[in-house]
């Protein structure tokens, strides 16, 4: 390995790493492009060189940290420079589900195109980054056929741009992802395109399209939210509100006997299971397996609900058990709510006897949880601008989001999801 290369991923700052799904055309996950900044502390350092920022978050993301803590059995697409591309020997042997994203600004010649030949003979995924087909050179038709992924962003493009884009891209083999989808109307718009994958934040919004939007799940859902909510319901009234729904009982029981608390012994009731884990916490995991229920929402949005009311919990306690905690989690579970229930989220909260800072942070971003929420949805959104104005630790923020990003996967995984039994 070049020896700039070892100065550049023996730097002690620590990365930044956030991650964004990429659905298909059922708005099912395909995987996972890894938005990262070298640090916050670059405002005092002075750091911009590209290739080293990109060192680091692959040594951190593939090494240190572990791809599949990030992005589970998923793909990784991450952001290259052309050094990196050319000194190629600092990625693993095997690119097993990992992209490699050619920025669009690089020079296409025979050098390039023989290691991205190498590169995807070792099985890496050849990613064209914010690609746009002008004059086709023999250099430009080699870099196509090697494509795997072609990435067009759609802002400020015309439509009929777009089609004859995608009519000339469509003799090549690649997968065509439309880029920036930031509303359901752009979504529907480059389903009726022909774009194959979708990358953007279109499914944190609701697709409120008239009144009754609301499915019978979700009205199932709500009435049940309501119950927890109700101030007046102590353990004994959320006992049987439980219990009168067999689903939710067995799927909270599995939950509590799962690996994940590690029990000595395992719980038979779900008395035995409030008492265990206290009624916040209980409420909590209700509320969680209830959103669950809403299999007409993409499943990758409960996802990352639940990254979020993991971050807010974590941030305000550090890890222990407290009422904020509890109430931390709530928010930024709820701040999601009109997404997965689609339907505008006053009427939502209307519905609900929330507590008044959880509310106030969910409306407004006012009350003691609205910095803590727009901080962790600055952070989802690799927004690192936002968080540079803020005194807060770049480490605390990177490990808290690995975590909860771990953490809701594995809850996934045990039955949160709406296809767990």
């Amino acid at each position: 390995m070049p020896d700039s290369m070892n100065t550049m991923l023996h730097t002690d700052l620590p990365s930044m790493v956030a991650r964004q799904a990429i659905l298909d055309r059922d708005q099912k996950l395909f995987g996972y492009e890894l938005l990262f900044r070298a640090s916050l502390a670059d405002r005092h350092a002075n750091i911009t060189d590209g290739d080293a920022a990109t060192a680091r978050v692959l040594m951190q993301s593939l090494v240190d940290i572990g791809i599949e803590r990030l992005v589970g059995d998923s793909l990784a697409l991450i952001n290259m420079t052309r050094r990196l591309l050319l000194e190629h020997e600092l990625l693993p042997i095997s690119g097993k589900r990992i992209g490699l994203e050619v920025l669009e600004n690089e020079v296409v010649d025979e050098p390039l195109l023989a290691a991205l030949r190498e590169l995807s003979r070792r099985g890496y995924l050849i990613v064209l980054d914010d690609f746009v087909l002008r004059e086709q050179t023999p250099e430009i038709d080699a870099l196509l056929e090697l494509a795997d992924i072609i990435k067009i962003e759609i802002p400020d493009r015309a439509d009929s741009e777009l089609a004859e884009q995608i009519a000339r891209l469509r003799r090549f083999r690649a997968r065509l992802v439309a880029e920036k989808v930031e509303t359901h109307d752009d979504f529907q718009r480059c389903l009726a395109l022909g774009f194959d994958l979708f990358q953007g934040y279109f499914f944190f919004r609701p697709e409120i399209v008239g009144e009754g939007n609301v499915s019978e799940t979700g009205l199932s859902v709500m009435r049940l939210l309501a119950a927890l909510e109700d101030a007046n319901n102590g353990p004994k009234e959320l006992e049987s509100i439980i219990t009168s729904d067999a689903v939710l009982s067995y799927r909270l029981l599995r939950l509590v006997n799962s690996a994940y608390f590690g029990l000595s012994s395992s719980v038979s009731s779900l008395r035995h299971a409030i008492v265990y884990l206290g009624i916040g916490n209980i409420r909590n995991w209700v509320r969680v397996l209830a959103l669950a229920r809403l299999d007409n929402r993409p499943p990758e949005l409960l996802k990352a609900a639940l990254v979020r009311a993991r971050m807010c919990e974590q941030l305000i306690t550090g890890g222990k058990p407290s009422t904020k905690g509890e109430q931390a989690f709530m928010v930024g579970l709820f701040s999601m709510l009109d997404a997965l229930l689609n339907a505008p989220m006053d009427e939502l909260l209307g519905n609900l006897n929330l507590p008044a800072e959880v509310g106030q942070a969910i409306r407004d971003g006012s009350g003691p949880f609205g910095k803590l929420l727009e901080q962790v949805q600055a952070c989802e959104r690799a927004q690192w601008e936002i968080l540079e104005s803020w005194d807060v630790s770049p480490v605390l923020l990177a490990y808290t989001y690995l975590s909860a990003v771990e953490w809701a996967d594995q809850m996934f995984g045990f039955g949160t999801a709406p296809t767990g039994s």
